[in-house]
């Protein structure tokens, strides 16, 4: 069962979100030319922030039901996979990647207005909705509540805000606040939601009976048990189940190495990860269950 988020959760999540978008778009008005900077994988600077702009376009569009500004980049796509974008995780890459591609504008400027305007919406539509009200996500089947969009487009703005400047030689301080309300209110969320199956590396999890009791620094309420068993991923409160391994994290270390954007051994390194128990080894094979999204 999806944890139920409370309104003052809403409220601090859309403060949050408000803030990321501020900055992010003062960020991309800054850069003058990001000609063809490298940034992601095989996209540049420009191409990440037309991919940050298409998140805010396609997922409050999921949370209102309304698919059509993607359906009109991607025609072909239109009622493939019902009220979602994809059937299956699997083909997610690919999309997005052809979704980049089918929009030509590159001005970051643009690409900040068009964020603001997506932003200014939505918040309008949130005054209107409930926090607990379930919408059709990314995913074929997968049903998401309110307040876990708002988080997802937290965690795309911090992240993809994150890559833009350090491609431009920018610093972008992540507010750990931040991090654990997106961990809280999306990350758990999504694994409650989805298929117990689809957010695990099948080969790294093969045979493995593990769970894991981690606990997010500054973050009162997320201390919760990873229990991977059978090839499955489950989220639990914590209860009298034996854990084989504790993790202790700081939020935005947590947050970068889960997105493959900082090495866990610099932030092991740096104490910014720490574990112990009966199997503190695990804790080195804790990321590559888990795959991305």
């Amino acid at each position: 069962m999806i944890m139920s988020a409370s309104r003052l959760d809403w409220q601090h999540s859309q403060d949050a979100l408000r803030d990321e978008v501020g900055r992010v778009t003062a960020l991309l008005r800054s850069i003058r030319d990001p000609g063809a900077i490298p940034a992601v994988g095989e996209w540049d600077l420009a191409e990440v922030a037309m991919h940050l702009s298409q998140g805010w376009l396609g997922i409050p569009g999921l949370a209102r039901g309304d698919r059509s500004a993607l359906y009109d980049l991607l025609p072909d796509r239109a009622g493939v996979a019902g009220d979602s974008l994809v059937r299956d995780i699997a083909d997610l890459g690919d999309v997005t990647t052809r979704l980049v591609r089918a929009d030509p504008e590159r001005h970051l400027s643009m690409l900040a207005d068009r964020i603001e305007a997506c932003a200014k919406q939505y918040f309008v539509d949130c005054a209107r909705q409930s926090p607990d009200e379930l919408h059709p996500w990314l995913i074929q089947g997968i049903t998401l509540p309110l307040a876990a969009f708002t988080c997802h487009l937290l965690n795309e703005t911090v992240v993809h805000g994150y890559d833009i400047a350090r491609a431009a030689g920018r610093r972008w301080r992540i507010n750990p606040a931040h991090a654990v309300l997106l961990m809280d209110q999306f990350f758990v969320p999504l694994i409650q939601g989805a298929d117990p199956r689809m957010l695990v590396n099948a080969d790294a999890v093969a045979g493995v009976k593990a769970t894991f009791d981690v606990r997010i620094r500054g973050g009162s309420r997320f201390h919760l048990h990873f229990v991977f068993d059978g090839g499955a991923l489950r989220v639990e409160t914590p209860s009298a189940r034996r854990v084989d391994c504790h993790l202790s994290a700081d939020p935005v270390a947590f947050l970068l190495v889960f997105w493959q954007r900082q090495s866990q051994w610099a932030a092991i390194a740096k104490g910014q990860l720490m574990a112990w128990g009966r199997k503190p080894w695990l804790a080195a094979r804790f990321r590559g269950f888990l795959a991305t999204p």
